[in-house]
């Protein structure tokens, strides 16, 4: 990977965990703590390590989809006045920021 690459990637993941803007940074945060839930809230699987990886990438997957489906609707809400705070229910990926969390 080129270093013009490199700095691209690694300043639009500072724009986005700097940004209050849910579109940008709920999908980031959300792949992250959505595996994480799940893995705090299961008693283990007993199955091939690999497949659980793939599991947990799906779920990642998954949990970064809702985040910005969920962003993008915090963030018309916010712009329509709808709501105080952009970011609140950042973590869970199937809630906006006037709804009430999932997780």
């Amino acid at each position: 990977m080129s270093t013009k690459r490199l700095a691209m990637i690694l300043a639009l993941v500072a724009l986005a965990f700097s940004s209050t803007s849910c579109t940008l940074a709920k999908p980031l945060v959300c792949a992250v703590t959505t595996p994480a839930y799940l893995l705090g809230n299961s008693g283990g699987c007993g199955c091939d390590p690999r497949g659980a990886a793939c599991g947990l990438l799906l779920v990642a997957a998954v949990g970064a989809a809702g985040g910005l489906v969920t962003g993008i609707i915090s963030d018309i809400n916010w712009i329509a006045g709808e709501a105080d705070d952009p970011t609140r229910n950042i973590g869970d990926p199937f809630a906006t920021n006037t709804s009430e969390g999932f997780f």
